[in-house]
């Protein structure tokens, strides 16, 4: 009975519906829904300090990363980031500020939900492609996973580039197999338009966009190859080109300072094994289910056209020392079409798998119960939840002139999301070093900007603490206690070296004294 039962919900689950591709829209949806309303915060440091902190600020008349070249002094310099999907978040907030949106918590309910939109070209055109490489049933399971893989609801709903380029991917791709006989050149060129859109989200596309070229070439097609060159040099020309020229006075100047700034940081950041980013993929896919699509995809080199540029996206990653995880988001959803695909034409063409029904259907049952925990997990965190609150509490204050951030306990203060707090000039104290004068730093600050606001970063030691901060600004009055959110707190019981990062917002009643110089002789 309890096999039958299992085999019942596999069926229920993977049989393929009258219109498979309107019920993966749906399913797609509802869990992206779900995690635009109720995951708030931010993922990383790039998807909120590189995007929303620069065009909020921008939206607000103000520079947070001081990213535009007027308000840099003398010897302006470009920064490295492309200004597209910035720009776009830029126009979004001006549009909600002129209809009377003002609460940053709401604007970026609208930012995941558009996020969520534009995340669905995902499943849909990986059905697609799936379909080109396989059946009806397989396209469907395939179409099914990209819908409901834990983390891609989560994911879809971040400002991260590297999310936000993948549709772009997809549709290139998807246009460079539509003809069964080989992109032609009005496909070709089309599929260059696509990703090189993608390449003005995240310039490290590029690499991606050598693949299909290459391929084309390999594969004798001279016209393909030049029209998809020309495709994927329209966008770059017309949107990347023609910001720089317009801010920096000449082309490609922000992707010149880019290239520079990474080769010349190689190992600042991280220095991990080439085998680094083939370790997350067989962990991300939930072994042993991710050891079927890593064998699917390097047991198939096809269709040459999208397989080569995404082993070349892997391969340049794995090669260049900086390995951050997200870098390799982009081919994600990608690499599991071309494994997933060529793995159920070999398991379903093995007679070993046929004849051992049973074991793949178990381990489907161990994945899908994996998935869907993790799924409803993420889907409801509110991830760096403390820190956005404890900057919300902030925008309703009336005297706020600056902050301190007390994290003398780690020695590393977090940087505060000052978007959420509508408050762009106000100063912003890093405190590190118990043993450094707090009392002489403050008093460098004028009194319209100098820091009367502190908050504690953690719980430890904080009787300490909060005594050396009252010696050196006077008493201090609790403002709001900021909480965690779920998936913090779980990562922090699982591993207690990651921190349960509690902050305390307080503020300092007394009058502040400033240091005095020593009289001179």
């Amino acid at each position: 009975m309890h096999l039958r039962g299992v085999n019942i919900a596999l069926r229920t689950i993977f049989d393929r519906p009258a219109h498979p591709l309107l019920v993966l829209t749906v399913l797609a949806l509802v869990p992206r829904l779900i995690a635009a309303f109720f995951s708030g915060g931010y993922f990383a440091h790039d998807d909120h300090f590189l995007v929303i902190e620069a065009a909020g600020s921008w939206a607000d008349g103000e520079d947070y990363n001081y990213w535009l070249p007027w308000n840099q002094g003398t010897d302006p310099r470009p920064s490295g980031h492309s200004f597209f999907y910035v720009g776009l978040h830029y126009v979004v907030f001006v549009g909600l500020k002129a209809i009377g949106m003002q609460d940053p918590k709401a604007m970026m309910v609208v930012v995941r939900l558009l996020n969520a939109a534009w995340s669905l070209v995902v499943v849909r055109t990986g059905h697609r492609i799936a379909l080109r490489l396989s059946n009806e049933d397989i396209a469907w399971r395939t179409g099914l996973f990209l819908a409901l893989f834990y983390f891609m609801p989560f994911l879809s709903v971040r400002d991260l580039a590297e999310v936000a380029c993948i549709p772009f991917l997809m549709l290139g791709c998807y246009r460079l197999m539509r003809d069964p006989t080989g992109p032609g050149g009005r496909d070709a060129l089309i599929a260059g338009i696509w990703i090189g859109l993608a390449i003005n989200v995240r310039f490290q596309t590029i690499f991606f966009a050598a693949g299909p070229g290459l391929a084309l070439l390999v594969q004798g097609r001279w016209r393909g190859a030049l029209s998809y060159a020309a495709g994927v040099a329209i966008p770059v020309l017309l949107v990347q080109s023609a910001l720089d020229l317009i801010l920096w006075g000449r082309p490609f100047a922000e992707l010149t300072e880019y290239v520079l700034y990474n080769m010349a940081n190689t190992t600042t950041y991280f220095d991990q094994p080439w085998y680094n980013y083939l370790l997350l993929l067989a962990g991300i896919f939930i072994p042993l289910f991710s050891l079927a699509i890593l064998f699917g995809f390097f047991r198939r080199p096809a269709p040459l056209a999208i397989w080569l540029p995404v082993l070349l996206f892997l391969a340049i990653h794995s090669y260049f020392p900086n390995k951050q995880e997200r870098f390799l988001l982009p081919i994600i959803p990608l690499f599991f079409v071309l494994g997933y695909t060529s793995w159920e034409h070999f398991r379903l063409g093995s007679r070993w798998w046929q004849d051992h029904v049973r074991a793949w259907r178990g381990l489907m049952v161990f994945t899908l119960t994996i998935n869907g925990a993790a799924l409803m997990l993420l889907c409801l965190s509110y991830t760096k939840r403390s820190r956005v609150e404890a900057m919300a509490v902030l925008r309703n204050e009336a005297d706020v002139r600056g902050i301190v951030i007390e994290d003398t306990y780690k020695g590393t203060a977090p940087m505060p999301p000052l978007f959420y707090s509508g408050r762009w000039r106000m100063s912003v104290e890093p405190w590190t070093d118990a043993s450094a004068d707090l009392r002489a730093r403050l008093s460098v600050h004028p009194d319209s900007t100098r820091p009367n606001v502190v908050l504690f970063i953690g719980e430890e030691e904080l009787y300490a603490r909060v005594l050396r901060t009252t010696q050196a600004m006077g008493r201090l009055q609790l403002i709001h206690l900021a909480e965690p959110g779920l998936l913090d707190r779980l990562v922090h019981w699982l591993n207690p070296v990651n921190r349960n990062e509690t902050i305390l917002v307080t503020r300092a009643v007394d009058p502040f004294v400033p240091v005095r110089s020593a009289p001179t002789k």
